[in-house]
């Protein structure tokens, strides 16, 4: 039986927040979304329950995707929450600091049905990798 996810989604634009709380739920998980990295950082440290799975956008205003990669990274209580980046690109400089980051991979914003089939094969790798 597939086990509900609990996942955190960083974006600063409100609509791809409602795009991806939609597809996320309509897959079974329960979804937190932020639109300031300073927020989720904060909820991470101070909630005893971590997420499943964190989505980061990777451009952002104040601290953006990269930095607060890097922040969860070298956290000892976060390094290990699996991170998905979320882009609407993929340069090859931005593949390499990925791959250098540890990130667990990179799902490109696509039309809906396109965006919904990429989060439900990232959440299934996920269940295959991390049953629990």
């Amino acid at each position: 039986m597939k086990k509900k996810k609990t996942i955190y989604y960083l974006d600063d634009d409100h609509e791809d927040l409602d795009f991806f709380k939609e597809i996320a739920e309509e897959l079974g998980h329960t979804v937190k979304v932020f639109t300031d990295g300073r927020k989720m950082l904060l909820v991470l440290e101070i909630q005893a329950e971590k997420p499943d799975v964190i989505f980061l956008d990777i451009h952002m205003p104040v601290l953006n995707g990269e930095e607060i990669l890097e922040i969860i990274k070298k956290s000892d209580e976060m390094k290990n929450i699996p991170v998905v980046m979320v882009s609407g690109a993929y340069p090859k400089k931005l593949l390499q600091y990925c791959a250098a980051m540890g990130v667990s991979c990179l799902v490109k914003r696509h039309n809906f049905q396109e965006f919904k089939q990429n989060i439900a094969e990232v959440m299934k790798t996920f269940e295959a990798v991390h049953k629990s």
